[in-house]
């Protein structure tokens, strides 16, 4: 009996598991696949069936305590594609204070740190059908024969027949007046100097 009694209780808690469920929707409705690392307990199936406007689970049973990871896809169809590419969920299993698993489950979507609270994917078009041709068209969006009118910018014939008002003209003799009155000036200091000249000359001879 004692034996039993040391044997029953371990082996229930050998067998002891936890469920986790990962939801998923998928707009339009499709398929939505699981894939897991190594070591990682396998789902009950590796495919679900997601009808538009559900919610569907894949399930998974843990009986190990560590972290597992897993990355959830929706098949693209021959017309479309689903947006995020994947999910990745991180499932945490810890034995706690009673010797029961516990469980939690953290989403991320495809390369950013948002975690939902559910697999949501919506269904797009492919990039690759969207015409490429009508993007760009280089003829409108530059007409240089409108964006620059030389002609009309600089009229060069007009700039140049019309002489500038200040420049001087070749036969102006203003100045002919100032170098006339030097002249003058300069005649009347000579015949002043001679004057002088003459009459102290003419003293110094006469007391002689």
């Amino acid at each position: 009996m004692l034996v039993a009694l040391c044997i029953f209780p371990f082996s229930a808690s050998a067998e002891e598991t936890v469920s986790v469920s990962i939801p998923v929707e998928i707009e339009g409705g499709g398929t939505a696949v699981i894939i897991s690392e190594v070591n990682c307990p396998l789902p009950e199936s590796s495919s679900v069936e997601v009808q538009d406007g559900t919610t569907e689970n894949i399930n998974i049973n843990f009986s190990v305590p560590g972290d597992y990871t897993y990355m959830i896809q929706a098949e693209s169809k021959e017309e479309a594609h689903y947006s995020p590419e994947y999910y990745t969920a991180r499932v945490a299993i810890r034995t706690g204070s009673d010797d029961k698993l516990t469980s939690t489950v953290i989403l991320t979507k495809a390369d950013s740190d948002y975690k939902p609270d559910r697999c949501l994917f919506a269904n797009a078009e492919r990039s690759s059908d969207e015409p490429t041709t009508q993007a760009v068209t280089p003829t409108q969006a530059v007409t240089p024969t409108q964006a620059v009118t030389p002609t009309q910018v600089v009229t060069p014939t007009q700039a140049q027949n019309e002489p500038p008002t200040s420049r001087p003209k070749t036969g102006d003799d203003s100045m002919l007046d100032i170098y006339l009155l030097i002249c003058i000036a300069a005649s009347g200091g000579l015949l002043m100097l001679s004057i002088i000249y003459s009459v102290s000359t003419s003293k110094l001879i006469g007391k002689k």
